[in-house]
């Protein structure tokens, strides 16, 4: 890897997002959620300008398709770890939350380990992200009525969601799907 694969503006944009993870977490433990949204707003700002600037100035490599998803990674995680310990979020979709996480970025480390290959979201994966989000957004602006619903929505996203995965995973293993 050289060093222009290595600095350039979208992974710098995911580095930033990865720093933005202790703020999230700190605002959320003191309670003040709207410096926390604003912060998460920031955060998915940079992983839009992440996104944009490796496709525009073809900076796209192998070390932002890693740092890109473990950022969002880290930022979830912390938020949702804050949302459990400080305010009411129950602890058990938390655990799923970030189990679905950590599963699917060691599957996906053990993909690029095996197969050299890095493995891309995919349209479950991605709704399933967006409830979540949704999820934190009900819980941080307290939305007491819709609470249990995204919780239970949530859940059932990401049983499919890692079923999707697993399939996903197993087609690279067995060579039925190079991409």
């Amino acid at each position: 890897m050289t060093k222009n694969e290595i600095f350039t503006i979208s992974n710098a944009m995911s580095f930033v997002r990865i720093f933005l993870a202790a703020p999230i977490y700190y605002y959320i433990s003191v309670q003040e959620n709207m410096l926390a949204i604003l912060i998460i707003i920031l955060a998915m700002i940079t992983d839009w300008l992440d996104g944009y600037f490796a496709r525009k100035w073809k900076q796209v490599t192998i070390l932002g398709k890693v740092i890109d998803p473990l950022a969002d990674k880290i930022c979830t995680m912390a938020g949702f770890i804050a949302l459990s310990v400080y305010q009411d979020l129950p602890l058990w979709i938390t655990i799923v939350i970030v189990g679905r996480d950590i599963i699917i970025m060691l599957a996906s480390l053990i993909v690029i380990g095996q197969r050299n290959l890095v493995m891309v979201s995919n349209i479950p994966g991605k709704i399933t992200v967006f409830f979540i989000s949704l999820l934190g957004v009900v819980y941080l602006i307290r939305l007491e009525a819709l609470k249990t619903p995204f919780v239970i929505i949530s859940a059932l996203l990401i049983i499919i969601s890692l079923g999707n995965y697993a399939i996903g995973f197993f087609n690279h293993f067995t060579g039925t799907n190079e991409h």
